[in-house]
């Protein structure tokens, strides 16, 4: 047997009391973990996210976006077993004792099952508000190093580095996990990655987006192995997280509808990276070669007008190039790969509900339930008849 561990991601909109029901049906379902994110916009632009377009527009603002934190502190007072993550928040935003602080708060809250994701930050979360973002990995080791040493010691600590200057300084409580929860880093191979092996408990990455297939995905792992090795870590006990990014439907017509909506082709052109990925599949991204969704997405900006030209830009074939399709257990066949690659934490992205009415949510549950549960037998884990909430 496989120890794999699945997630979702739970209502991070209005109202408040969805969190909390939603994060107690998943432990029903015998959902492992849940993921929250940390951001103030979303990836949609607002001028496009419109009942004509999208029906969840007429239930939820794309940007009514909730702080994480209470979130999270619901959850954990609300369940039991299920595990709760931030996947992901930036290395500019909060300094380091913020979150030391606020993750031995969530700790103990939830009795060590909160772990903390990290990454390089989004240039959207950052400068519409006047936040300079410089040097943002170098700021990601900075805040992994000083975060552990926080947790580490009851102890005031000193550390002179080129961001935090820090000198007999202590958070307060310490967590509730000796040496505080896992730490994961966000990114692709290079810095991000190295970060995760020499300075965290794991690693976390994107899937498809037309740049890791399950073998390229496979060397990843090896070199991601390698390198916690080098740091005098068992690879085995290391966080492998993928979040995939899914569409799913019963049939091929309903597939078909979703895949040509304007914003799944939207969120398929913003998301993936520019240039060589399209050109791979014989188009080209209609935002540019050079675009980079974390430097260069600023969703507030679009018109309705020029949203919808990228839109009508991008074909049915390449949302499916780009994005997991097809009926829960073709989707959990296309997962399974990776899982073999070596993944041990799956999230699903699935934004198939945003297309329909809120009647289509609980047909989005029954879904990832469905596809959960193939990817249990797969890997010798017991079956869970509960069907999610989202």
């Amino acid at each position: 047997m496989r120890n794999v561990k699945y997630g979702e991601n739970p209502p991070q909109f209005p109202p408040v009391e969805s969190n909390r029901a939603a994060v107690q049906g998943f432990e029903a379902a015998g959902i492992d973990f849940v993921c929250y994110w940390d951001q103030h916009t979303l990836t949609i632009p607002r001028t496009i996210w419109t009942p004509d377009i999208v029906q969840a527009a007429e239930f939820y603002h794309v940007d009514a976006w909730f702080e994480p934190w209470p979130q999270m502190t619901d959850a954990a007072l609300g369940t039991e077993r299920i595990g709760i993550g931030l996947t992901v928040t930036d290395s500019v935003r909060r300094p380091p004792n913020i979150l030391a602080q606020l993750g031995s708060t969530l700790d103990h809250y939830s009795k060590g099952r909160f772990f903390l994701g990290m990454g390089a930050g989004e240039d959207k979360q950052m400068a519409p508000y006047g936040i300079k973002k410089d040097k943002p990995f170098a700021r990601l080791e900075e805040q992994l190093t000083l975060i552990r040493k926080y947790w580490s010691t009851f102890d005031p600590i000193d550390y002179d580095g080129e961001f935090f200057k820090v000198k007999e300084a202590s958070v307060g409580a310490a967590p509730y996990t000796p040496g505080g929860p896992k730490m994961i880093v966000a990114g692709g191979p290079g810095r991000a990655m190295r970060a995760a092996a020499q300075l965290a408990d794991g690693w976390m990455t994107y899937a498809p987006n037309g740049t890791t297939s399950p073998e390229e995905y496979a060397e990843q792992v090896a070199e991601f192995d390698k390198l916690a090795r080098d740091a005098g870590k068992n690879p085995d006990d290391m966080i492998k997280l993928v979040a995939f990014c899914v569409l799913m439907a019963d049939d091929e017509a309903e597939l078909d509808r979703i895949v040509d909506n304007p914003v799944i082709k939207w969120d398929t052109a913003a998301i993936v990276p520019g240039g060589e990925v399209w050109r791979k599949f014989g188009q080209q991204n209609p935002l540019g070669d050079n675009w980079a969704y974390s430097q260069h997405l600023f969703p507030l900006e679009w018109s309705r007008e020029d949203a919808l030209k990228i839109c009508h830009a991008v074909t049915p074939e390449m949302v499916r190039n780009l994005r997991l399709c097809g009926t829960p257990e073709q989707v959990a066949d296309q997962i399974q790969p990776y899982i073999e690659a070596g993944a041990n934490h799956v999230v699903l992205g699935d934004y198939s509900g945003v297309v329909d009415t809120a009647a289509f949510f609980g047909g989005v549950a029954d879904r990832h339930s469905r596809l959960f549960n193939r990817l249990r037998s797969f890997n010798g884990q017991p079956l869970h008849n509960a069907v999610a909430t989202l």
